[in-house]
């Protein structure tokens, strides 16, 4: 009897750490509601959805939600976890909750979104993809669901991408502040469009929605700087200007010049920004300088060809935009 008893306790023990080891995110789904899991996998969003959490591994993505869960609140997009819950359908979506334990592994885990082009982009739209981010590329407008363009995101509401029907965004009201998305402009021109896919159907088919994250999360021509026109001379004199041209994203700044298109001098400036001024001095007066601007970041490079800007031939008085003193330069 002893013997026997010595043995169904082992076998409960060991029985309990097997329930207790983590099952990959493609199992847990499987399992279903009512099924109590733990996951491990990196959390792909932070507060900025509210009290849900979405985690993903390399091949699936399942829903979060508590508000009282210790350490759940804190967990933001990159952080890898270990989560425990019971899994049920909300509207649709399979989630964790209630969530018991949650335990933070490491933070700033690369997050990977399965990435399509907007002509595809009704692929993603379904429960393969529910809890995954996602990425929709060269994307040309964000409407309403009745197919009028918007200028301005608000909170908690459902827009369309490129006014497709079924290719439903929706934004949350605690995306906000500076990085949010609630109050800030809608692309107006070719952009990507990153986020979770989630859902919500009463019904439990169908209803699946986009949530983007952070206004970061939309990125206008690829995410290159994309120098915007021609270079334009500001501030002329005899001695010099200043080379001034915009980028639709922000980068470095670059500017190559030489009295030939082969160039030859260089000036740069590190600080990344969309609106770019260099000044070319101890210029040559009445002449041509060929002048070529690039910018770059972590995307790549965005470039002009070199431009023909000639140089002033005559003093400028003061009030006229100069200085008397650099009026007296020029003498």
């Amino acid at each position: 009897m002893k013997n026997f008893t010595l043995f169904a306790a082992l076998l409960s023990t060991a029985t309990g750490v097997q329930a207790q080891s983590a099952i990959s995110l493609s199992a847990a789904r499987t399992a279903g509601p009512g099924t109590t899991v733990t996951v491990r996998g990196t959390v792909s969003n932070g507060p900025e959805l509210g009290a849900v959490r979405f985690i993903q591994d390399q091949q699936a993505g399942l829903a979060a939600f508590s508000n009282s869960a210790v350490g759940f609140s804190a967990l933001v997009a990159g952080d890898s976890v270990e989560v425990r819950g019971t899994l049920k359908n909300y509207n649709g979506l399979l989630e964790m909750d209630p969530v018991t334990s949650v335990r933070k592994l490491a933070s700033g885990r690369r997050l990977v979104p399965v990435e399509v082009s907007a002509a595809n982009m009704m692929q993603l739209y379904n429960e393969q993809y529910e809890g995954r981010l996602v990425k929709i590329k060269s994307n040309t407008a964000v409407t309403t669901p009745s197919g009028v363009v918007i200028s301005t995101f608000n909170g908690n509401t459902n827009y369309l991408l490129n006014g497709q029907r079924g290719a439903t965004i929706r934004t949350n009201n605690a995306s906000a502040g500076e990085l949010g998305i609630v109050g800030k402009p809608a692309p107006n021109s070719d952009f990507d469009l990153t986020g979770v896919m989630g859902q919500f159907s009463p019904s439990g088919t169908g209803g699946y929605q986009l949530l983007p994250r952070l206004y970061g999360d939309m990125v206008l021509g690829g995410g290159l700087p994309n120098v915007l026109g021609e270079p334009v001379p500001t501030e002329m004199s005899r001695d010099g200007f200043t080379v001034t041209f915009n980028t639709q994203n922000a980068g470095d700044t670059k500017v190559e010049y030489g009295k030939t298109s082969a160039l030859g001098t260089v000036v740069m400036n590190a600080t990344p920004t969309t609106r770019h001024n260099i000044a070319l001095r101890n210029l040559q007066p009445g002449t041509v300088y060929y002048v070529k601007v690039s910018s770059t970041n972590a995307v790549g490079t965005s470039a002009t060809p070199a431009v023909p800007i000639i140089t002033d031939t005559k003093k400028r008085s003061a009030g006229r935009g100069r200085s008397a003193q650099a009026d007296s330069d020029d003498e």
